[in-house]
C-alpha cells in the first residue's frame, strides 16, 4: 500500500506543484532525472549502511533503521510541504476512478503508458525477488547455516543503485538529442537482453551480475522517461488514479509468478517476454506520437497558409 502511494501520489504532487510555480514543462525531464539521481545516491549509501548494520547487529537491524528514517521524513513532509488536492471538483472517489478509466479508454497513448508500466515494473519487481538466488552459487542454494558473507547483499544493492544513477544521468543527456518516445524503444530491448544472462549463463555468476547491472541501468533511464511521458499524456486531474489502476495488473503479474513457484530460468523467461512486449508497445506509442505531431504540423501549416492568403489579399 505504501509503495502504491509512493509511486503515484508523489509524482502527481510534484507535477502539480511544478505547474503552480510557473516553471516550464521542459524542465520536468531535468527534475525527474535529478530526482532519480538523488534517490540513487541515497540508495547507495543506504545499501552500504545496511550491510554494516546487518553484519554487526543482524539482518533485522536495517529494518529498524529504516523505521527511523520513515518517521523523520514524514515529519519533514508534514512541516515543509504545501498540500495540493488535484481535481477538487470531483464529488466522489468513484467519479475519480471512472474519470481515470475513461481517460484510458479514450486515449490509446495513456493505455500504452499503463501497459508499459505494468509489464516493465512487473519484470522489475520479479527481478528484485529473484536476483539473490540467481547470484547465489548452486552449492549454497537451499543449504541452511551457510556463510552468507559470500553474498554481500548490501554491496550488490549499492552497485545496482550506481547503475540506476548512471542511467538517469544518461537519460538527461539523451533527452536533448531525441524524443523520449524514441529513446525508450532500444532501452526495453537492451533490458530484455540483459535478463537473458541468468537463463543462458546460469552457472556464471559474474556474467549474470553484469547483466543485472545493465538491467538496472535501463531502470535508471526508465523512471525519469516515464515521468516525462506521464506528465505529457496523462491528465493531471487523473494522474494518480490512472497510475494506480495499472498497478493492479502489475501486482497480479508478480503474485502469479510467486504463487506458481516457477524455476528461476522460467521466471526470467517471463520477464524477457514482458520486456519484449514493452518494446513493441513503445514502438506503437512512438507511432501514435509521431502521427499526432505530424497532424499538428499539418494544422499549423494550413493555418500559416490561410494567414499568408489574408496578407496577400490585404
Amino acid at each position: 500500500m505504501a509503495t502504491s502511494i509512493l509511486f503515484s501520489a508523489f509524482e502527481s504532487w510534484v507535477v502539480c506543484e511544478h505547474g503552480k510555480q510557473g516553471f516550464s514543462k521542459d524542465l520536468l525531464s531535468d527534475l525527474f532525472s535529478n530526482a532519480i539521481l538523488g534517490n540513487s545516491l541515497v540508495a547507495i549509501i543506504s545499501g552500504l549502511v545496511a550491510q554494516v548494520f546487518a553484519s554487526h547487529f543482524g539482518f533485522i537491524a536495517p529494518f529498524s533503521l529504516s523505521f527511523v528514517l520513515l518517521v523523520t521524513m514524514s515529519g519533514i513532509i508534514c512541516c515543509c510541504w504545501t498540500e495540493n488536492y488535484g481535481n477538487i471538483t470531483s464529488d466522489t472517489r468513484l467519479s475519480v476512478i471512472q474519470q481515470g478509466i475513461q481517460g484510458i479508454r479514450q486515449d490509446p497513448k495513456v493505455f500504452c503508458l499503463g501497459l508499459i508500466q505494468s509489464l516493465f515494473e512487473g519484470s522489475m519487481y520479479s527481478f528484485v525477488l529473484e536476483w539473490t538466488p540467481a547470484l547465489t552459487p548452486d552449492s549454497q542454494v537451499g543449504i541452511k547455516n551457510v556463510d552468507h558473507d559470500n553474498i554481500p547483499h548490501g554491496w550488490i544493492f549499492a552497485s545496482f543503485m550506481v547503475s540506476v544513477m548512471l542511467g538517469s544521468h544518461v537519460f538527461k543527456l539523451l533527452y536533448r538529442l531525441t524524443s523520449v518516445e524514441s529513446l525508450l524503444r532500444p532501452v526495453f530491448g537492451i533490458a530484455a537482453l540483459s535478463l537473458t544472462t541468468p537463463i543462458v549463463f546460469s552457472k556464471n555468476q559474474p556474467l549474470v551480475f553484469v547483466g543485472f547491472l545493465v538491467f538496472e541501468f535501463c531502470v535508471g533511464v526508465f523512471w525519469p522517461a516515464m515521468g516525462v511521458l506521464r506528465s505529457k499524456y496523462v491528465p493531471e486531474s487523473a494522474r494518480a488514479t490512472v497510475m494506480n489502476i495499472f498497478r493492479v495488473p502489475l501486482n497480479l503479474i508478480v503474485i502469479s509468478l510467486l504463487v506458481q513457484d516457477l524455476p528461476l530460468p522460467s521466471v526470467f523467461c517471463c520477464c524477457v517476454v514482458f520486456l519484449s512486449i514493452c518494446c513493441a508497445v513503445q514502438q506503437w506509442l512512438f507511432f501514435l506520437s509521431f502521427r499526432c505531431s505530424s497532424s499538428t504540423d499539418e494544422v499549423r501549416g494550413e493555418a500559416d497558409s490561410d494567414i499568408c492568403d489574408v496578407i496577400r489579399t490585404v
